[in-house]
Protein backbone atom coordinates (compact mmCIF):
# COMPACT_ATOMS: atom_id res chain seq x y z
CA UNK A 1 0.00 0.00 0.00
CA UNK A 2 1.38 3.27 -0.89
CA UNK A 3 1.36 6.29 1.07
CA UNK A 4 0.59 9.74 -0.41
CA UNK A 5 2.50 12.82 1.43
CA UNK A 6 0.22 15.80 2.81
CA UNK A 7 1.16 18.79 1.67
CA UNK A 8 2.70 21.30 3.94
CA UNK A 9 2.33 24.65 4.64
CA UNK A 10 4.92 25.31 2.58
CA UNK A 11 3.55 23.77 -0.18
CA UNK A 12 -0.10 24.98 0.53
CA UNK A 13 1.14 28.67 0.13
CA UNK A 14 2.48 27.56 -3.19
CA UNK A 15 -0.33 26.36 -4.62
CA UNK A 16 -3.01 29.36 -2.92
CA UNK A 17 -0.16 31.77 -4.63
CA UNK A 18 0.34 29.84 -8.17
CA UNK A 19 -3.07 28.10 -9.07
CA UNK A 20 -4.11 29.95 -12.02
CA UNK A 21 -7.90 28.52 -11.18
CA UNK A 22 -7.64 30.08 -7.74
CA UNK A 23 -6.64 33.31 -9.12
CA UNK A 24 -9.08 33.36 -11.78
CA UNK A 25 -12.41 32.59 -9.64
CA UNK A 26 -11.02 35.75 -7.08
CA UNK A 27 -10.53 37.95 -10.17
CA UNK A 28 -14.00 36.68 -11.39
CA UNK A 29 -15.62 37.66 -8.40
CA UNK A 30 -14.39 40.79 -8.07
CA UNK A 31 -15.09 42.01 -11.51
CA UNK A 32 -18.05 40.71 -11.41
CA UNK A 33 -19.03 42.71 -8.80
CA UNK A 34 -17.71 45.76 -10.04
CA UNK A 35 -20.34 44.93 -13.13
CA UNK A 36 -23.26 44.27 -10.66
CA UNK A 37 -22.90 47.57 -8.75
CA UNK A 38 -23.66 49.40 -12.00
CA UNK A 39 -26.09 46.57 -13.81
CA UNK A 40 -28.37 46.66 -10.95
CA UNK A 41 -29.45 49.58 -11.86
CA UNK A 42 -31.49 48.04 -14.53
CA UNK A 43 -32.24 45.18 -13.10
CA UNK A 44 -29.75 42.49 -14.14
CA UNK A 45 -26.51 40.78 -13.04
CA UNK A 46 -23.59 40.33 -14.88
CA UNK A 47 -24.47 36.58 -15.30
CA UNK A 48 -27.30 37.57 -16.72
CA UNK A 49 -26.55 40.37 -19.42
CA UNK A 50 -24.43 37.71 -21.18
CA UNK A 51 -27.61 35.60 -21.72
CA UNK A 52 -29.67 38.46 -22.20
CA UNK A 53 -27.28 39.87 -24.90
CA UNK A 54 -26.32 36.51 -26.79
CA UNK A 55 -30.21 35.77 -27.06
CA UNK A 56 -31.13 39.04 -28.52
CA UNK A 57 -27.82 38.77 -31.13
CA UNK A 58 -28.03 35.40 -32.07
CA UNK A 59 -29.36 33.90 -35.59
CA UNK A 60 -30.88 31.02 -33.59
CA UNK A 61 -30.80 31.58 -30.03
CA UNK A 62 -31.26 27.79 -28.64
CA UNK A 63 -30.68 26.32 -25.22
CA UNK A 64 -27.48 24.36 -27.66
CA UNK A 65 -26.13 27.46 -28.47
CA UNK A 66 -26.53 29.29 -24.91
CA UNK A 67 -24.75 26.62 -23.26
CA UNK A 68 -22.13 26.42 -26.16
CA UNK A 69 -21.66 30.02 -26.36
CA UNK A 70 -21.00 30.20 -22.19
CA UNK A 71 -19.49 26.63 -21.66
CA UNK A 72 -22.25 25.96 -19.28
CA UNK A 73 -23.54 22.52 -18.58
CA UNK A 74 -27.69 22.33 -19.21
CA UNK A 75 -28.57 22.32 -15.48
CA UNK A 76 -26.21 25.58 -14.97
CA UNK A 77 -27.97 27.52 -18.41
CA UNK A 78 -31.55 25.76 -16.76
CA UNK A 79 -30.72 27.76 -13.25
CA UNK A 80 -30.03 30.81 -14.86
CA UNK A 81 -32.89 31.03 -17.62
CA UNK A 82 -35.67 30.22 -14.89
CA UNK A 83 -34.46 33.44 -12.99
CA UNK A 84 -35.04 35.15 -16.39
CA UNK A 85 -38.12 33.69 -17.31
CA UNK A 86 -39.59 33.98 -14.10
CA UNK A 87 -38.72 38.01 -14.61
CA UNK A 88 -40.76 38.32 -17.78
CA UNK A 89 -36.78 38.82 -20.07
CA UNK A 90 -36.85 35.63 -21.73
CA UNK A 91 -38.96 33.20 -23.31
CA UNK A 92 -38.98 29.73 -24.66
CA UNK A 93 -41.00 29.41 -27.67
CA UNK A 94 -42.63 25.62 -28.62
CA UNK A 95 -40.84 22.78 -29.57
CA UNK A 96 -40.70 21.38 -32.95
CA UNK A 97 -40.31 17.56 -32.53
CA UNK A 98 -37.68 16.84 -30.49
CA UNK A 99 -35.84 19.70 -30.45
CA UNK A 100 -36.52 22.41 -27.46
CA UNK A 101 -38.12 25.63 -28.84
CA UNK A 102 -35.91 29.19 -29.34
CA UNK A 103 -35.33 31.56 -26.88
CA UNK A 104 -36.21 35.35 -27.48
CA UNK A 105 -36.21 38.04 -25.39
CA UNK A 106 -39.97 39.54 -24.48
CA UNK A 107 -40.60 43.21 -24.36
CA UNK A 108 -39.63 43.18 -21.01
CA UNK A 109 -36.46 42.08 -21.78
CA UNK A 110 -35.49 44.11 -24.59
CA UNK A 111 -36.27 47.37 -22.50
CA UNK A 112 -34.01 45.56 -19.76
CA UNK A 113 -31.01 44.87 -22.35
CA UNK A 114 -31.50 48.74 -23.30
CA UNK A 115 -30.93 49.95 -19.94
CA UNK A 116 -28.24 47.16 -19.18
CA UNK A 117 -26.18 48.63 -22.16
CA UNK A 118 -26.27 52.19 -20.51
CA UNK A 119 -25.10 50.93 -17.31
CA UNK A 120 -22.69 48.05 -19.17
CA UNK A 121 -20.71 50.45 -20.99
CA UNK A 122 -20.43 52.99 -17.96
CA UNK A 123 -18.99 49.66 -15.87
CA UNK A 124 -16.51 48.60 -18.49
CA UNK A 125 -15.42 52.15 -19.06
CA UNK A 126 -14.62 52.67 -14.96
CA UNK A 127 -12.79 49.58 -15.58
CA UNK A 128 -10.79 50.34 -18.36
CA UNK A 129 -9.66 53.80 -17.28
CA UNK A 130 -8.04 51.97 -13.81
CA UNK A 131 -6.13 48.92 -16.43
CA UNK A 132 -5.67 50.79 -19.62
CA UNK A 133 -7.12 49.73 -22.89
CA UNK A 134 -4.04 48.00 -23.85
CA UNK A 135 -4.05 45.63 -20.83
CA UNK A 136 -7.99 44.97 -20.70
CA UNK A 137 -7.11 43.92 -24.31
CA UNK A 138 -4.34 41.86 -23.07
CA UNK A 139 -6.17 40.13 -20.78
CA UNK A 140 -9.02 39.36 -22.60
CA UNK A 141 -7.22 37.99 -25.61
CA UNK A 142 -4.58 35.60 -22.62
CA UNK A 143 -8.17 34.38 -21.85
CA UNK A 144 -9.24 33.44 -24.55
CA UNK A 145 -5.99 31.78 -25.67
CA UNK A 146 -6.20 29.81 -22.20
CA UNK A 147 -9.63 28.59 -22.94
CA UNK A 148 -8.42 27.37 -25.94
CA UNK A 149 -5.94 25.67 -24.94
CA UNK A 150 -7.92 23.92 -21.79
CA UNK A 151 -9.89 22.61 -24.42
CA UNK A 152 -7.44 20.96 -25.79
CA UNK A 153 -6.19 18.96 -22.38
CA UNK A 154 -9.40 18.33 -20.81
Amino acid sequence: MSTIATPGPDECRAMNRLCLSAALRKTERLVTRHYDRYLAKAGVTAVQLPILAFIASAEEPTLRKVTQQFELDRSTLSRNLAVLQRDDLVELGPSSGPKPGRLSLTRKGKSTLRRAWVQWQAAHEALLSSTGEKAAAEATAFLRGLRQRVRTIS
